[in-house]
């Protein structure tokens, strides 16, 4: 049968709120105790330039919705260094479809917001959703891939550690440890231009990620440890509060970055730096870690899942030929 698109507005966010919850039902998760579906899909329909479109069967119900939001990246911002500068973004809670018609009512919603996106040049298209091959392979259907994981870890109180490293020296960084951060952060997202990640990595925005975390380091909330060997700086973890999402419990910390020289890696450097970070995550409240890591990093992609982080989310990603500019 076949479906019906109008723009999505206001007035149909109790309806379209409904289906969230049960979508969310279905995809093992539902939206954080703090924020009911109905305030979720508030939120997203009053980002400016918010493009949105509902569906309907031909007795009138409801079969889904899409929202998409642009995102606009500086060159010379840190946000450039996984975004593409001018992209737009289904994000979490920003679609939902009915049971049976998945398929149909998202090729017909995206049908509708993809031509409007790509009216306005954006060709570099996401979707955040919670992870699960059923919830993904919609959109594989029409084209995305997975670009990002999401996962999850429950911190707890210390248990067996893991092995030492001959000479490894681990200590709590502070505000005069920007440069050495920062300088190990920049290396550390200078790798995602290789294979088989192959992400652009602006040097101007390379060099924004050196003093990105000043704040950071001042930060109670956070903390950050550098590992060293006979007088070398080989690696660091750097913890930041993570920031509210419907798949995330609280309390909640994101492991924001990671990083151990090639020279050192396969020694359990970094297994040693986050058993550290974890230690401190629990004594300060925290109760779940989160991570998120390219799906096609040949570093990232195992040591995360094998540590003990659980895909709760993916990001996927559509890019369209730029030939249509």
């Amino acid at each position: 049968m076949t479906l019906a698109t109008a723009p999505l507005t206001a007035e149909h966010i109790p309806e379209a709120a409904a289906l969230l919850d049960r979508w969310y039902n279905r995809a093992w998760l539902r939206p954080a105790a703090s924020s009911t579906g109905e305030e979720l899909l508030g939120k997203i329909l009053a980002e400016p330039y918010v493009e949105a479109a509902s569906a309907r069967a031909g007795g009138g119900d409801f079969a889904g919705y899409l929202a998409a939001l642009p995102l606009d990246a500086a060159e010379d911002e840190p946000a450039a260094l996984d975004t593409h500068p001018r992209s737009a973004l289904v994000p979490f809670g920003g679609h939902a479809l009915r049971s049976g018609r998945e398929a149909e009512a998202l090729l017909s919603l995206y049908t509708a917001v993809a031509a409007r996106l790509v009216e306005q040049r954006r060709l570099v298209h996401y979707v955040d959703l919670p992870a699960g091959e059923s919830a993904a392979m919609v959109w594989f259907r029409l084209g995305f891939g997975l670009a990002q994981v999401r996962g999850l870890m429950p911190v707890r109180p210390r248990g067996r550690q893991p092995r030492g490293v001959d000479a490894l020296t681990i200590r709590r960084a502070g505000p005069g440890d920007l440069d050495r951060i920062g300088r190990m952060a920049a290396e550390s997202a200078r790798q995602q231009q290789r294979s088989a990640v192959f992400l652009p990595q602006p040097d101007p925005a390379l060099t924004a990620l050196r003093t990105h975390y000043s704040g950071t380091l001042t930060d109670p909330r956070s903390a950050s440890w550098v590992a060293a060997r006979r007088g070398e700086e080989i690696g660091m973890v750097l913890l930041t509060p993570a920031q509210p999402s419907p798949v995330l419990p609280e309390p909640c910390v994101e492991l924001a970055e990671a990083y151990v020289a090639p020279s050192a890696r396969g020694e359990g450097i970094s297994r040693i730096l986050l058993a550290t970070a974890l230690a401190w995550a629990y004594d300060n409240g925290y109760r779940h870690i989160t991570a998120r890591w390219h799906a096609a990093s040949p570093v990232a992609a195992g040591h995360w899942p094998a540590v003990g982080f659980k895909p709760v989310a993916y990001r996927l990603q559509r890019v369209l030929d730029p030939r249509l500019h």
